[in-house]
């Protein structure tokens, strides 16, 4: 939006200010490619059905969501409900001209109507009264082709998806109004404060945009202008600023040959085809065909016949030029298209193969540690159970019962706890604890043995007591041979008859 307080001479003086609102137009032209094509179609009945445009290929209809009701835009300006019933329909038959240069003259606005907001479904005025949500005010268009050609082609091209100008040109409806009220608070109507009280306004009305603002009070709330009192539409001005929240376009079917009475591209124009852009097709007629227009145009004006000749040439050498700079760029746009294209398909492909590989690559390393691991596992657990094994003399079922455990043992803290209690448990087990009672038994076996053989005199007595004992204890005596041979030996003396009853392998300890 762009705000102005200067008043043109050639405009009514009864307002003392203008305003103006950016928006995106919708060309209905000739094609089949679309965005959006179910919420465009819905503005399809804004473009004059009166007029046969296959017929008045001369003419590009056009239509737009050209502002915002019930919301302020980025300049800090708005109307309301009312305004918009009010003075809509004024903007039937106003001009339309290139960035509101007046001098610049391209059509003119044909119908006027309402849209709601989002999906341009259209609104009747029942529907809009009283209604505080935002809404669209739609227009409807003719552009002159003949007025200016290259405009007309930007406009064309401006409505390509494939085109890089896409979505290049936009509309800026222009208001004249006589007094307005600040709203304060929000963004949007119904949630704003509405001021108009004079003396609140003059403390606030510095915030204004319009009046050099920052569009908010010293406490961060928005301050906005309402636009009231009397309006005065002053028509629409195309510029290439996009700044609305409309996107895409509609094109209406429309044979190919259509006849331009000026444009020396419009030949080259084409949105029926995926190729946007024939370059083959009937330059050298449309060229001579300008040309021939031009000179009737020079001649016209009373210039010279070597003035005439003089200005053709010149025209036609910077058409020609020009002509094959736009067929270059052009080439130049299909082929970086192409080229882009190509690199996304490459990369893509790269991608996914990069991706193969990665997760080949990860289920190789899963395999490669899950064996580490296993392998570590077993040599752990054979470590372990050595390491038990030196310590304790084991039966299989003391092994069996080792082996269920350290399985689940995995840290070394775990198994520091686990050998801690076995040690307390097994304790009797123990290889030094065993060769320790070994070594006791046997020094009291000799012990006794000794003691025994001290009193030589009662040696009677020793050998009843032995001959007690050996009574007790079984002994263990050589065994006979099969064969018929006889041992001899010599009778065992007394000592080592108490050797042989004390012998540790003939005493069983419970």
């Amino acid at each position: 939006m762009k705000l102005i307080k200067k008043k043109s001479k050639a405009e009514k003086k009864d307002y003392l200010y203008t305003a103006t609102f950016d928006a995106e137009i919708l060309p209905c032209e000739v094609g089949s490619s679309f965005i959006s094509k179910a919420s465009l179609e819905n503005l399809e009945s804004l473009v004059p059905s009166e007029i046969d445009f296959e017929d008045n290929s001369d003419l590009l209809g056009v239509a737009f969501n050209a502002a915002v009701v019930n919301k302020f835009n980025k300049n800090g300006d708005g109307i309301s409900t009312d305004t918009a019933i009010a003075y809509t329909k004024n903007f039937v038959h106003k001009p339309t001209n290139i960035e509101h240069d007046k001098d610049r003259i391209v059509g003119h606005i044909v119908n006027a109507g309402w849209s709601d907001y989002g999906t341009n479904e259209m609104l009747s005025e029942a529907e809009v009264d009283n209604y505080s949500k935002p809404f669209n005010i739609a227009l409807g268009a003719v552009v002159y082709k003949s007025a200016n050609a290259e405009f007309a082609e930007a406009v064309e091209r401006s409505v390509d998806p494939h085109s890089p100008y896409y979505h290049s040109v936009s509309t800026s409806w222009e208001v004249g109004f006589s007094e307005f009220a600040l709203a304060v608070g929000s963004e949007y109507t119904e949630d704003a404060t509405i001021i108009d009280n004079i003396e609140e306004m003059e403390e606030m009305v510095g915030c204004l945009r319009s009046n050099g603002g920052s569009g908010y009070t010293e406490d961060g709330r928005p301050v906005n202008r309402l636009i009231r009192g009397k309006i005065y539409p002053l028509g629409i001005g195309y510029t290439s600023n996009p700044a609305a929240d409309v996107k895409g376009v509609h094109m209406k079917a429309k044979e190919e040959e259509a006849f331009n009475l000026t444009d020396k591209n419009d030949k080259n124009i084409s949105q029926k085809e995926k190729t946007n852009v024939n370059l083959k097709k009937n330059n050298s007629m449309e060229l001579e065909k300008v040309i021939s227009e031009l000179k009737d145009l020079l001649g016209e004006k009373k210039f010279s016949q070597e003035a005439i000749a003089s200005m053709t040439s010149t025209f036609t050498d910077a058409i020609k030029e020009k002509d094959e700079q736009y067929k270059q760029e052009l080439q130049k746009t299909q082929e970086e298209k192409e080229a882009v294209a190509n690199e996304h398909a490459e990369l893509k492909t790269s991608v996914e193969d990069l991706k193969s590989k990665f997760e080949q690559a990860q289920s190789k390393i899963a395999e490669y540690e899950a064996s580490i691991k296993a392998e570590e596992a077993v040599a752990r657990f054979n470590q372990r159970m050595d390491v038990l094994d030196q310590r304790f003399d084991l039966e299989d079922e003391d092994k069996e019962f080792l082996a269920k455990e350290l399985k689940s043992i995995e840290t070394e803290e775990a198994f520091a706890s686990f050998e801690d209690k076995i040690t307390v448990l097994w304790k009797h087990k123990s290889k030094e604890a065993k060769a320790e009672f070994e070594k006791n038994v046997e020094a009291r076996i000799q012990e006794e043995v000794a003691k025994r053989m001290s009193n030589p005199t009662a040696e009677a007595s020793t050998e009843k007591t032995h001959e007690e004992i050996l009574d007790s204890v079984e002994s263990s005596e050589a065994a006979i041979s099969n064969t018929n041979e006889t041992v001899s030996r010599e009778e065992p003396n007394l000592r080592e008859k108490f050797a042989s009853a004390f012998d540790r392998k003939n005493i069983e300890i419970s």
